[in-house]
């Protein structure tokens, strides 16, 4: 069918008309291109609800919660048993923290046994400071903690503030340790579980005490929107349940963290084809093998949620 327009002069408009049929075809393309758009952003956003609700609703039963936590729990005690000559070779005082930790609340020979030996050998003045943090009552002298504290980067300085404060003379304020806002990820971590010991240990005032309810609160943030269950999935809610905040954990990252377990018992830095260079997450194929610092970290955070807060998580 033809289309004609009649000029004033009264010829016929083929071109006017043929301008309009493009018109209508591009805006017809536009709106191909709109209803795309608007498909592709509804279903990112429904994916996004998906993650979200996929990390934070719980799944199991309290029955099938309980039986899955048992048995990580004991398949993991199992690898740090095996594992024992490496995590003593590492001597990391946090870690050996932790198993002391556990101890406390459960005790346990091959943990138990790790912190002694750990205690119990000869080291150098420098590193001695260290035992101070895996068991408070450990004698440390002044001269060897400030000279450790000069050598080592921010993280580690906040822990050997934070074991003997009255010794140390470094500023804790001018570093950031209070600082409720300036850190993030592993240093927001490191944050908590400093201020922890120096709360429980040394300082339980009502500002160390609302900056570490405060900076836990900034933590469940933070795992309310984690998918990947690597190092520092695990490591948050060990580091809030450990400052005495199990209902800002929720079950789900407890199931989360038990499914990733490894079949040797421990748990590595790895989730699916990702794995984090403590820093960031990257895009990796290769093999990653279960490692001490995610499986001691998963450990505790176990052993809490069944020694220390089982009715939070539905086990009595």
């Amino acid at each position: 069918m033809k289309c004609y327009h009649v000029r004033r002069d009264g010829e016929t408009g083929m071109g006017q008309c043929k301008d309009i049929a493009r018109g209508g075809r591009k805006r017809s393309v536009l709106r191909r291109i709109v209803f795309a758009g608007g498909l592709l952003i509804a279903f990112i956003v429904v994916l996004i609800l998906a993650a979200v609700l996929y990390n934070n609703v719980a799944l199991w039963s309290d029955k099938a919660f309980a039986q899955r936590l048992d048995s990580a729990m004991k398949n993991a005690e199992g690898w740090v048993e095996k594992h024992r000559p490496e995590i003593l070779e590492e001597k990391n005082a946090a870690l050996l923290t932790m198993l002391r930790e556990c101890n406390d609340l459960k005790p346990n020979l091959v943990f138990g046994g790790i912190v002694v030996s750990f205690l119990n050998e000869p080291m150098t003045h420098h590193s001695k400071c260290w035992k101070r943090e895996v068991d408070p009552n450990h004698p440390i002298n002044a001269f060897d903690l400030n000279r450790a504290i000069g050598d080592e980067y921010l993280d580690n300085k906040w822990a050997l503030y934070a074991i003997a404060p009255d010794k140390a003379k470094f500023d804790a304020e001018k570093s950031g340790l209070f600082d409720r806002q300036r850190w993030h990820r592993r240093q927001l971590t490191h944050q908590v579980f400093a201020l922890t010991m120096l709360r429980d240990r040394y300082d339980s005032s009502e500002r160390i005490s609302k900056s570490t309810e405060y900076l836990c609160e900034r933590l469940k943030a933070d795992m309310t929107f984690s998918v990947p269950v690597v190092d520092i999935y695990i490591q948050r809610p060990a580091f809030v349940l450990r400052a005495g905040f199990p209902q800002k954990v929720r079950r789900r990252w407890i199931e989360r963290i038990i499914a990733e377990q490894q079949s040797d018992g421990g748990w590595n830095d790895r989730w699916l084809c990702f794995t984090t260079a403590r820093r960031q997450l990257v895009f990796d194929i290769g093999e990653t093998p279960s490692d001490q610092h995610a499986t001691v970290q998963a450990v505790l955070a176990l052993y809490l949620v069944k020694y220390r807060y089982p009715e939070q998580f539905g086990l009595k």
